[in-house]
């Protein structure tokens, strides 16, 4: 279990502890969930018509809120927040997928053009193309429909205009925080008269 999960999981006990952000129906997931996710896309890929479905149920057990402390099955929520962890970047994001229209929104508080962001896409295209066919497997397209339907990926933004760590050590407060603030339906997106605060000047404290 890393610092991360520690985090949100009390995020998932805010939520049951307040209705009014229960009402917001949202809820995150661990970091197993993320590294799961694209362990068993790499091994799907090699060998989609052969794959072993059954070696999929742990995150299956996610889905439905039954293998995460405090979790919440996906069938009772609208906002999943997903921590993910680039090794070869060293780096923790936010990814926020959202089930009413099936998007995914990246909150990055490191990223620029050129390498970085093309590692963080390739690591959320596994999420991008993989949970569909989990959600297929759940029948969860039934309840949650996607317009036009289909297992197809789901399109990812790398959000922009949002704070940005001014080192290269901040990126687990920033991806609790943000989570955080989505949770309470507030704005992440920096939203200043004229220019953007410089990275030095960015207040984490929202």
């Amino acid at each position: 279990m890393t610092h991360i999960d520690v985090a949100f999981y009390y995020l998932r006990n805010k939520i049951r502890q307040f209705p009014e952000l229960e009402k917001r129906k949202v809820t995150t997931m661990d970091t197993f969930f993320s590294a799961k996710v694209r362990g068993m896309w790499s091994v799907y890929q090699s060998s989609p018509n052969t794959f072993d479905w059954e070696s999929c149920d742990s995150l299956l057990r996610l889905m439905l809120g039954v293998s995460v402390q405090s979790g919440s099955s996906w069938f009772q929520v609208n906002t999943l927040l997903i921590p993910i962890h680039f090794d070869d970047l060293k780096h923790w994001a936010l990814v926020n997928l959202e089930l009413t229209n099936w998007i995914i929104e990246v909150y990055d508080s490191m990223q620029h053009e050129g390498p970085h962001n093309s590692k963080v896409r390739g690591g959320v295209d596994a999420l991008s193309k993989f949970i569909p066919l989990l959600a297929k497997r759940l029948s969860l397209f039934e309840f949650k429909p996607r317009e036009p339907p289909g297992t197809y990926p789901i399109p990812v933004t790398i959000m922009a205009d949002i704070p940005r760590q001014g080192n290269g050590d901040d990126c687990g407060i920033f991806t609790i925080k943000n989570a955080e603030c989505l949770i309470e339906g507030r704005d992440v997106r920096r939203k200043l008269e004229g220019d953007y605060k410089s990275d030095d000047e960015v207040d984490t404290d929202y």
